[in-house]
């Protein structure tokens, strides 16, 4: 019974337990179809993503032949895809590029300690609760943030696709850079990028949600090669370093990691948010659920691979997901087919992407910023709530202005303001009986008339907490001085009020007080134990009537 309960308890951290041993023949052949067809994908899509994260191009190849295999033995989604994302590509730039120096060695090196950092927070942070942190961006704040991290994305790759240099900066300062910059154009590389976002917007036309950057690639590879475009100054990628990497711990100073530390929990903020949001949407897809604490230890895992294999921080994106589902992936077996076929690419075919022209590596990248764009959203979002809409493109200048990693961390703040603004202002609203049902409902919002002579019912919605016990207290009160004829009691139903902090609790007993010298008893329906529990503890009955739990409202107004 022992070795049962030990292995049910490997199991759940190692899910791969799970699905192995019922591993059917006949999913092998989705699996390796989805796995070749995510692989077309991702090989020159992590090209790219290096490329946009400021490190060797090589390194994002090494993140999904480790990430893939980490995840599928950890993860409990089975189409999920973890490799670099492109949001997650310019946090890294942004983060590594000054403490880097101009040094390739040590960028590469700070990326891996990057991603080896957001490892542990993830998975140390799966008992400490961490994956409730990522549901504090909302999906509100996630639009604008997204939408601006598209701008942003694409104006550091505005300069390889006109083939001029680039600068750090804000998305201003960079677009500034670019419009200057116009007369010193290389033609031979707008052409050969404009040409390659044609085609992409063709396949995407013709050939929707198929792996087609392969094609393009190829394609762009071949005629690099027979016109000798790079000797006309096309910018190409150059040499690939052939063979798999060595897992080893990045060599950096321990005053780095207190340097990395934000920008890992920034990454891990987006990393889990972003990963957790796709996962979910695919599992209800196919109607099966998976683990979000689980999902911290893949990420983690997932992470710490990368890490060890000179990689940069990855996560699960949309896109990659998309094409993974579309290819038929039936569990996370097709996951190791992609960390294969990018293994043996590596091996044996790291010299074909010599010719790789940098300004295809930015149409790639334009174009899975192009995804991130949701202006129909936004739209929606200012007509459903405007002050959401407010803080959705805060969110979104903000990233233009002060840059992603700002960004990432304005949109945590926006939606932690959202958060309390609305615990601040909790709803108490004026209950009536309906006649029909003999419910007590709003009367305002149901035009209910005629109430119960010398009572008010009024229904609290929401925590009452130190910072918004006042308001409260004070709402209730002019409830009561704008009711017609005398007051003898109030009601409060509690039956949506989860707790009462010591504050609030006070503010209560104070409130019945104030009331109690102009004759009106306060009695509460609908009272939860907890919350009875906690108001005890405070000697709440001495100025609340009748103080019990689960009282209706009906038994407060028969007295």
């Amino acid at each position: 019974m022992r070795w049962i309960v030990s292995s049910q308890s490997i199991s759940n951290w190692l899910p791969a337990l799970q699905w192995l041993p019922t591993y059917r023949v006949e999913n092998l052949r989705l699996d390796v179809v989805a796995g070749l067809s995510l692989a077309a994908f991702a090989i020159p899509e992590s090209i790219a993503y290096a490329s946009l994260a400021e490190v060797p191009p090589v390194s994002g190849l090494y993140c999904y032949l480790v990430a893939g295999v980490a995840y599928a033995l950890f993860g409990t989604s089975r189409q999920l895809a973890v490799g670099p994302t492109s949001a997650l590509a310019i946090v890294v730039a942004a983060s590594i590029a000054a403490m880097g120096g101009g040094d390739a060695g040590r960028v590469i090196a700070l990326a891996s300690a990057l991603a080896l950092l957001v490892g542990l927070i993830s998975i140390a942070g799966r008992p400490l609760g961490f994956g409730n942190l990522a549901y504090f961006i909302s999906d509100t704040v996630l639009i604008g943030f997204k939408t601006g991290a598209a701008f942003y994305i694409a104006s550091t790759q505005l300069p390889k696709l006109l083939g001029i240099h680039g600068v750090q900066g804000n998305f201003f300062e960079r677009i500034g850079h670019v419009i200057m910059s116009l007369p010193d154009t290389h033609l031979p590389s707008l052409a050969l990028g404009v040409a390659a976002i044609a085609l992409f917007l063709a396949f995407e036309r013709l050939l929707p949600g198929r792996p087609t950057t392969l094609i393009v690639v190829v394609a762009a590879i071949a005629a690099t090669a027979i016109f000798k475009l790079g000797q006309s100054g096309v910018a190409v990628v150059g040499e690939l370093p052939a063979g798999l990497p060595q897992l080893t711990l990045p060599k950096i100073h321990a005053s780095d990691i207190s340097e990395l530390v934000p920008t890992a929990f920034a990454c891990f903020f987006l990393a889990y948010a972003e990963a957790i949001s796709t996962a979910r949407s695919f599992a209800q897809k196919h109607g099966y659920d998976i683990d979000p604490d689980q999902e911290l230890t893949a990420l983690g895992a997932c992470n710490v691979a990368a890490g060890m294999a000179q990689g940069f921080p990855v996560a699960g994106g949309m896109s990659q997901t998309a094409i993974n589902d579309m290819g038929g992936a039936s569990t996370p077996a097709s996951l190791i087919v992609t960390s294969i076929a990018v293994g043996l690419t590596l091996l044996f075919f790291a010299p074909f992407f010599h010719n790789l022209p940098e300004p295809v590596l930015g149409a790639i990248v334009l174009m899975a910023a192009k995804h991130l764009v949701h202006f129909e959203d936004l739209r929606r979002l200012r007509t459903v709530s405007r002050q959401e809409f407010r803080i959705s493109f805060l969110a979104f200048v903000a990233v233009l202005a002060l840059g992603l990693l700002n960004g990432i961390l304005l949109a945590a703040a926006g939606s932690l303001v959202i958060l309390i603004a609305r615990a601040s202002k909790p709803q108490v609203v004026v209950l009536e009986r309906d006649a029909a049902s003999g419910r007590f409902i709003n009367r305002a919002r149901h035009k209910v008339l005629g109430g119960i002579p010398g009572v008010l019912v009024l229904r609290c919605a929401g925590a009452w907490l130190y910072f918004n016990a006042d308001h409260i207290r004070r709402h209730i009160l002019k409830l009561a001085d704008e009711e017609r004829g005398p007051l003898t009691r109030i009601v409060l139903d509690f039956s949506m009020v989860p707790s009462v902090d010591v504050t609030a609790g006070n503010a209560l007993r104070n409130l019945a007080r104030a009331l109690k010298q102009r004759g009106i008893a306060v009695e509460i329906a609908e009272l939860r134990d907890d919350v009875f529990e906690n108001l005890s503890a405070i000697n709440a009955q001495l100025d609340l009537d009748h103080l019990a739990t689960h009282k209706t409202i009906e038994d407060c107004i028969s007295k």
